[in-house]
């Protein structure tokens, strides 16, 4: 009989044969132009489009061969062409060195002379750098630098042109508001930096950069304010950053899983925004901000529980008005996490206490249902969940209208259908309604997430399941940390902290900023009339 044998796959046949690439730490420049480029086209791969390599001459002193490294689409042509290759093919050995030395006669003394004269007399660029590692001259042109090489010298110089194609500054989608700034994060690193350098112009602000990333080399940057933010809090930061291990990082999100404490918790204990006066207030009370180059998006660490119902109008509005706003979202919280087990819990087991004109009310509108109140709780909220989901990924305008007409026409049809009561569609759509009025989506999610086991527990037990699963939360949030920092700290320190917890007081009032941070300068401002 014919043994039958598995034929290979593609990916399962012998490996081809191709010429390695890879690098070896510390090349170093050689003096042999030809060789530089031959290692480039080596090393970058030699049918590659947008690798450019521009030879020319530049006529000074016996004349040089050079030769421009670069990257199509990452640089500015404008930049390169006027400060960088004009200058240099169009000097002449009739200038004068600083010291009044003809040019000539300089440069055939030693051909490094030739480096110091570029960087110092012809390069029209705001930054230039010297670099003898050919590894370091292609990392930096890979992030839209131009690196240029002369005959002769064991040196390159790398020249800042960086200009490709980018969004812009936007106002945020995620973090809409009524009164304040409408500027938002953008995919440029240095588009976000100017924006944090206008709202805190003071040289303390700190940009620590990193590297994530081995094939993707992200740029990040840790932000915070010297002789302000607590040391241990930055240097945290940095170390579990420093031990994240990946090849490619596309966004902040990734480093929100990698330095969280808790990474099973649903709560969010790195707090993510796209507001830059957000990011500059939580700097200006001693928290730590990660910049991460390619994403809109930038992390606040530690984050506590009040940021999830916190917005950043809640300051620019009368504390009166911002405060009661901030109560209703503290309640619109609490009821789309506990709404549905309440009514499942009490429908359930506790009908006495509900009053006889309402519970007759209830067991009327329930009468033809053939489920019980937890089946028709899941199958409403699943059915709000996938609308949800679906008004996201459409377009804006389709999105907008599946939303509305996918949620009245199914909450009808399944009421003509006997197969939920009014009553609960009534509840599920202000469990809906409220959880949306949260401000903070990762803080959402976890409140959106908790509600169905809160719904099994009421439905198991009745208030009974109910009160323990807000007990096993509240055990929970009491044993939580963010960057070691206790995640309900603002409810557990001094009393002029809560100033700005349940209630906002009036900004006069809040002198100090917060203690559970350990901040350097603790207060931040003049009490109303200390300067009379």
């Amino acid at each position: 009989m014919r043994k039958f044998v598995r034929p290979k796959s593609l990916l399962e046949a012998d490996k081809p044969r191709f010429a390695s690439h890879s690098r070896t730490a510390g090349t170093p420049v050689s003096p042999n132009l030809s060789s530089n480029i031959e290692q480039i086209r080596k090393i970058c791969g030699p049918e590659n489009s947008d690798i450019i390599i521009r030879e020319f001459g530049i006529p000074i002193g016996r004349g040089f061969a050079a030769a421009l490294f670069f990257v199509e689409g990452l640089t500015d042509r404008f930049a390169l062409n006027l400060g960088v290759i004009q200058p240099l093919q169009l000097s002449n050995c009739g200038c004068t060195l600083a010291d009044g030395d003809d040019l000539a006669r300089g440069l055939d003394a030693s051909g490094l002379d030739i480096i110091d004269y570029i960087v110092k007399y012809l390069l029209g660029n705001s930054q230039a750098k010297r670099v003898t590692s050919l590894d370091e001259a292609i990392d930096m042109v890979m992030t839209g630098e131009s690196a240029i090489f002369v005959d002769g010298v064991a040196e390159a110089i790398v020249t800042e042109v960086k200009g490709w194609a980018n969004r812009g500054i936007q106002e945020p989608q995620s973090e809409l508001t009524i009164r304040g700034p409408r500027e938002g994060f953008s995919e440029v690193v240095r588009f976000n930096t100017a924006l944090l350098r206008r709202r805190i112009r003071n040289p303390a602000l700190r940009m620590d950069p990193m590297k994530v990333g081995a094939l993707s080399a992200t740029d990040v940057l840790v932000v915070y304010i010297q002789d302000l933010t607590n040391e241990r809090l930055v240097e945290e930061v940095k170390r579990r950053i420093s031990e994240i291990d990946i090849d490619y990082l596309p966004e902040a999100g990734y480093i929100e899983q990698f330095i969280e404490d808790n990474p099973f918790s649903p709560f969010p204990q790195v707090l993510a925004t796209e507001r830059p006066d957000r990011l500059a207030a939580a700097l200006a009370e001693g928290h730590v901000g990660i910049l991460v180059d390619g994403t809109p998006v930038a992390l606040i660490t530690p984050s506590f529980i009040t940021d999830i119902y916190e917005a950043t109008e809640d300051y620019y509005e009368r504390f009166l008005f911002g405060s009661a706003r901030r109560l209703l979202r503290i309640g619109a919280t609490l009821l789309a996490l506990l709404l549905p087990a309440l009514y499942i819990a009490i429908v359930t087991f506790h009908q006495e206490m509900i009053p006889t004109p309402l519970a007759l009310a209830f067991a009327s509108a329930r009468q033809r249902v053939p489920f019980p109140a937890l089946v028709e709780a899941l199958l409403m909220e699943v059915a709000l969940e996938l609308i949800r989901e679906a008004g996201v990924r459409l377009p804006s305008p389709v999105g907008q209208t599946v939303g509305i007409v996918g949620a009245l026409l199914l909450g009808d049809a399944a009421v003509q259908a006997n197969l939920v009561s009014p009553i609960m569609v009534i509840v599920v759509a202000l469990t809906g309604l409220a959880s949306f009025a949260t401000p903070y989506h990762s803080g959402g999610l976890a409140i959106r997430l908790l509600r169905f086991p809160l719904m099994v527990a009421g439905a198991a037990v009745g208030l009974y399941g109910v009160a323990a699963g807000i007990i096993a939360i509240s055990i929970h949030l009491t044993l939580l940390t963010s960057l070691g920092v206790p995640y309900l700290s603002p409810f557990l320190s001094e009393p002029y902290d809560y100033k700005d917890v349940i209630v906002r007081a009036p900004l006069w009032t809040m002198r100090f900023r917060p203690r559970y941070l350990r901040p350097y300068r603790l207060r931040r401002q003049a009490g109303r009339g200390d300067s009379r």
